[in-house]
């Protein structure tokens, strides 16, 4: 009887102390999240980028062309396709392999990356097929996702409140 009392408290304190050391780790992951978090929000309230998102969406397809890429054209159209789609494919990499929730991320840009990625992607295209490369997949990816998980469904998912003006 002792025997299985002792085999008890040990299962108990086993029990006890997996769980603690899986809350720590996801602490420490969080922790470690955290400021790549909330560089991104800031990234996406800059000057640039919002002028950047602007251009594309009212600029970029009624002066240029996508049939020779990006690379070719003007600096400006070029920096602001860059600053947008490789923000896009830098998180698009940190959604990919795990490193940040794609909810969170889809949550708060499933609109937003799907936009850019409609606009940019006869660009994005081109630029592969002239020089072989499959330049920001995991921006296409990250659009992907959004298409299938947009973020409507997130924010009902996750029991979001709407409170409309009175």
């Amino acid at each position: 009887m002792l025997n299985l009392l002792a085999l008890a408290v040990s299962i108990g304190a086993l029990t006890t102390s997996v769980a603690a050391s899986r809350r720590q780790l996801r602490v420490a992951h969080n922790s470690n999240v955290l400021p790549i978090i909330i560089e991104m929000f800031k990234e996406t309230r800059t000057t640039d980028f919002l002028r950047s998102v602007e251009y594309i969406r009212s600029e970029l397809t009624a002066q240029h062309a996508h049939a020779d890429g990006y690379r070719h054209l003007p600096i400006e159209p070029r920096e602001h396709i860059r600053r947008v789609g490789q923000f896009y494919d830098d998180i698009g990499k940190l959604v990919a392999h795990g490193v940040v929730d794609e909810r969170l991320v889809l949550g708060s840009y499933s609109v937003n990356v799907q936009r850019m990625w409609q606009a940019l992607a006869p660009y994005i295209y081109s630029e592969r097929a002239q020089h072989g490369t499959l330049t920001m997949t995991y921006f296409e990816d990250l659009a992907a996702r959004a298409r299938l998980t947009p973020g409507p469904v997130i924010h009902t998912d996750l029991g979001l409140r709407r409170q409309p003006p009175a």
